[in-house]
């Protein structure tokens, strides 16, 4: 087909992961758009903030605020859901963190105060 005048073309092009990608999931990923908590180590002291990258039935991707080594065991206090929830670390990769999700952790109502109020980094 020879180009007109009020003639268009196109084409639609799929994306597919390199080659060199292996999904390892089981559950389809779920984005979480500004979704926004806090980290906590099992001491139940801050350690920084985060956003949801995705999440699936059992973990969760993050990524953090500020490049911070993470302990294998953390909490994680979602300030939607003013929800804390125990999680291991299974990666980090500088300021990307891979979950695997525990469950939530014991209803502390000071710490939940806490962290839901304006001074939550300071003990």
């Amino acid at each position: 087909m020879l180009p007109r005048e009020g003639v268009v073309t196109y084409s639609v092009v799929v994306e597919s992961p390199p080659a060199s990608f292996v999904e390892r999931r089981r559950e389809a990923r779920r984005p979480a758009h500004l979704q926004s908590g806090k980290i906590l180590d099992d001491g139940e002291r801050f350690l920084t903030e985060f956003l949801y990258r995705n999440r699936t039935e059992g973990g969760i991707r993050i990524r953090l605020v500020q490049r911070v080594p993470l302990p294998r065991s953390i909490l994680l206090y979602d300030d939607h859901q003013c929800a804390l929830l125990a999680a291991s670390v299974v990666w980090q990769n500088g300021v990307d963190v891979g979950c695997r999700m525990k469950g939530r952790w014991p209803h502390n109502k000071k710490l939940l105060l806490r962290m839901s109020g304006p001074y939550y980094a300071v003990q």
